[in-house]
Formats: structure tokens, C-alpha cells, sequence
């Protein structure tokens, strides 16, 4: 997994620290899901984006009649509500100003995210300057420059 370097300010001290961003790559489509299923497996492209979108459409009506998704090993889907505090039971229904779907990650997915690697690069802002020189201008931001590993020196 790509992430860039990216530097953040506390409002309060000003104090100045880097934090890692995942530098997000194109969308995956529902398109590109189907094809790739299909090459995977006997069903072709348009059965398996029928079945895709079927499961979408389906999907949503239950979670907006109150159903918990279950996705297997990837998680599960379910409704929640926002809303604002009243005083009585009787104006409980017009404090609700939305009705969202929240995701949780399944146990298998989580286990498969910590196996992820990491790679720097530069961030999307400016990916043609060199990683380097993005590096040292932290560094001038930040502060400080972390110590040489042992073994590298001035050649003594």
C-alpha cells in the first residue's frame, strides 16, 4: 500500500508533526469487479454484473427496512440512526435527521490487512519532486532529522 508524507499543525501550540496518508489509487468499479470475476470463474462479464447489481439493489432495501447486512468474510453493512436529543417521547420522531449505513469489517479482513506492506512516495500534490527532496523539506518543517542508522558514517 502507497502512502505519502504529510504534515500537520496543532491549532493550539503550532507545533509541527508528519503523519502518513494513504495516497489513494482509481476507483475499483462495480465494471472492473464483474470482469475480473469473470475471468475467474465459468459465469460470463454480464451474468456476474447482473448478479452484482441485484445484490446492491437488494442490499439497500434491507438495510432500509432495519436488516444487518452479512458480507461474509469482508464484514457486514447495518443501519443507524442520527439524531437529536428531545425532552419527550412524543417528538422522538422529528429529532431524526438521518437514517446511514455503517460498515464493519469482518474478522478475515482485518486479519488480511495486517499483512499489507508499506511504500512511500511522493504525494499526489507533487509527484513530480523527487521523494528526497520532499523528505528534506519535512525535515526543515518538522525540526529534526532522524539519526543515521549505525554503520553509516563519514567513512572512518
Amino acid at each position: 500500500m502507497q502512502y505519502a508524507p504529510h504534515i500537520t499543525t496543532n491549532i493550539r501550540t503550532g507545533a509541527k508533526k508528519v503523519t502518513a496518508h494513504i495516497v489513494e489509487k482509481d476507483e475499483y468499479t462495480i465494471d472492473m469487479l464483474a470482469a475480473e470475476i469473470a475471468t475467474a470463474t465459468t459465469v460470463t462479464r454480464p451474468d456476474v454484473k447482473a448478479v452484482i447489481d441485484a445484490f446492491v439493489d437488494i442490499s439497500m432495501r434491507h438495510l432500509c427496512e432495519g436488516h444487518r447486512v452479512e458480507l461474509g468474510s469482508l464484514g457486514k453493512l447495518f443501519p443507524t440512526l442520527k439524531t437529536t436529543p428531545v425532552a419527550y417521547l412524543e417528538d422522538i420522531e422529528q429529532s431524526i435527521t438521518a437514517l446511514k449505513a455503517r460498515f464493519r469489517p469482518g474478522d478475515q479482513l482485518m486479519e488480511n490487512m495486517k499483512s499489507a506492506s508499506f511504500v512511500m512516495v511522493a504525494p499526489k500534490s507533487s509527484q513530480g519532486e523527487a521523494l528526497e527532496t520532499k523528505k528534506e523539506a519535512i525535515y526543515a518543517v518538522i525540526g529534526h532529522k532522524p539519526p543515521k542508522p549505525s554503520g553509516e558514517g563519514d567513512g572512518d
